[in-house]
């Protein structure tokens, strides 16, 4: 018998999560970094000692690696187009904004992770605040392999919000 059996506590597992961008769950999903922070740390001298303070806090860019279906990679791109880049320069004078890359990425609203138990019951909903796309890999071709084509996906954001 194992110990959270004998103390009548599941311990939550890995494959058991869902993602949503307000409109759609991407059941397309393969895995993701939950959020993560990272506190800068100040130190002040004072004689022979030194103090340590913390300082501001960061939030961690989070990892998608989605199953390409045969659209993924068009609709990142597009995402790219709508954010304000253009391959042309005659094509977006503006450049990338933040604005247009939040709200193209985020469709519905903030990009939100469900983590659920066994009987789908959410045990946390983290929300990635102004979620933008930093970075996209599209997968490698490979004669040698029968394996799904992934894209990985670098999400950035605000903050996060942890709920129950």
């Amino acid at each position: 018998m194992t110990f959270w059996s004998a103390n009548n506590v599941e311990p939550t597992r890995q494959y058991r999560f869902t993602i949503s961008d307000g409109m759609n769950v991407w059941w397309w999903a393969k895995s993701i970094e939950k959020p993560s922070f990272d506190i800068d740390s100040q130190e002040h001298k004072l004689i022979n000692h030194k103090f340590k303070y913390p300082g501001v806090a960061t939030w961690n860019d989070s990892k998608i690696t989605i199953v390409d279906t045969g659209r993924r990679a068009h609709e990142l791109y597009y995402t790219l187009i709508g954010s304000g880049y253009g391959p042309d320069a005659m094509m977006s004078v503006e450049g990338i904004q933040k604005v247009r890359a939040t709200d193209n990425f985020r469709l519905g609203g903030d990009l939100v992770i469900h983590q659920v138990d066994s009987e789908g019951k959410v045990l946390e909903e983290w929300e990635l605040k102004n979620p933008w796309v930093k970075s996209v890999s599209f997968g490698t071709l490979d004669y040698s392999s029968d394996e799904l084509i992934t894209i990985d996906i670098t999400v950035t954001y605000d903050w996060a919000n942890l709920t129950n």
